[in-house]
């Protein structure tokens, strides 16, 4: 039977992007904005603002002056991102397994059916595996503060959203939630303060705790003690499910005196070598707010045929003569910017197993 190997347009393939089950996109989700840049860098500033009183004068004085806009610039190469596999011959030819071929009495595809089978599938994890770094970015810069770029084919860059340290918190021994004598409402208490009095920081809306971190939790004497108490006054002020978790990547539980929700993650990713790796230690807690003002920011693709355009994924594909093969690639050039970094905090607070 006879094979037309359609070279399909970015706009097909696109669309053919946008018709695949979307991934978990838990941190991606505060980062709300994009903000696309015609060129191969990401700029991005901030203005400090303040909260000073205006200044008292009797009616003859002169105006004093108050106003005063200190704007910080950062500019940044992002990485580049472009997945390339090919559509072989083999490939083609061949029955596979993953696309019902092999299932019993199933019919074989043709070599046609075969092919375009192929292309979306390719796409289906190009697209996965560049939403997948979207979402690492995103989980980096909320919890860090930063993100560390790096690989075999590209030099360790560290982009420093210049968020304070004091945003980043390791407990010690005797003072980890679960200890006696700790708090840990009065340790989240003392980083909402913090967060909210911060330069650039913001009243946080959301607790997000590893999955050690819940195990501690769900047994501290002060957490159960308040839900009692709530629950025979029936006020709803602390609401947390202490029951069996589903298991998903991301569990809501309920809130903490009714305005901050809590969140227990568990997603991972693997690494090149197929390395299971976890977004978030287990033994940690982000609070956040969405003062933070997340921005996906796209530099522009370096290819004459995306005419330089700064698009957030750019496929392509093309045939090669010898060996016969078309290649399917897809490129973008990914930054997730904080634009209030202390609007987050980071804090390890049970100790490792």
């Amino acid at each position: 039977m006879s094979i037309s190997p359609t070279l399909y347009d970015t706009a097909t393939l696109l669309g053919v992007i946008r018709e695949m089950e979307p991934m978990q996109d838990y941190w991606l989700q505060m980062f709300g904005s994009s903000v696309q840049f015609d060129d191969e860098y990401v700029d991005f500033g901030r203005i400090q603002e303040n909260r000073k009183l205006a200044p008292l004068v009797v009616p003859t004085a002169q105006g004093k002056p108050m106003y005063s806009a200190a704007e910080q610039v950062v500019r940044v190469k992002p990485a580049y991102i472009k997945p390339k596999d090919p559509v072989s011959a083999s490939r083609v030819i061949k029955r596979v397994a993953g696309y019902g071929e092999l299932a019993p009495g199933a019919a074989a595809m043709s070599p046609q059916q075969r092919y375009m089978a192929i292309v979306g599938d390719i796409l289906r994890q190009h697209r996965e595996g560049i939403e997948r770094r979207w979402e690492w970015m995103a989980s980096e810069a909320v919890q860090n503060g930063s993100i560390t770029l790096e690989s075999d084919d590209y030099p360790k860059t560290v982009v420093d959203f210049q968020r304070a340290a004091g945003h980043t918190i390791t407990l010690t021994t005797s003072n980890f939630w679960g200890d006696s004598g700790v708090s840990l409402l009065g340790l989240l208490e003392d980083w909402k303060k913090m967060m909210r009095r911060a330069s650039f920081g913001g009243v946080p809306n959301r607790l997000t705790v590893g999955t050690d971190v819940w195990d501690v939790m769900r047994l501290d004497t002060e957490v159960k003690d308040l839900l009692n108490a709530d629950y025979r006054a029936q006020s709803g002020g602390m609401n947390l499910n202490l029951g069996v978790l589903e298991g998903l990547d991301v569990e809501y539980v309920g809130t903490i005196s009714g305005t901050l929700p809590v969140f227990v993650y568990s997603d991972y990713y693997q690494t090149a070598d197929g390395t299971v790796t976890e977004f978030m230690s287990p033994q940690d807690i982000v609070l956040s707010s969405p003062a933070m003002q997340g921005v996906r920011c796209y530099a522009a693709i370096q290819d004459v045929e995306a005419q330089f355009a700064p698009l957030a994924m750019f496929p392509k594909m093309w045939n090669q003569p010898d060996p016969s093969a078309t290649f399917v690639m897809t490129q973008s050039a990914p930054l997730m910017v904080p634009m209030a970094p202390n609007a987050t905090l980071k804090a390890t607070v049970v100790d490792t197993p």
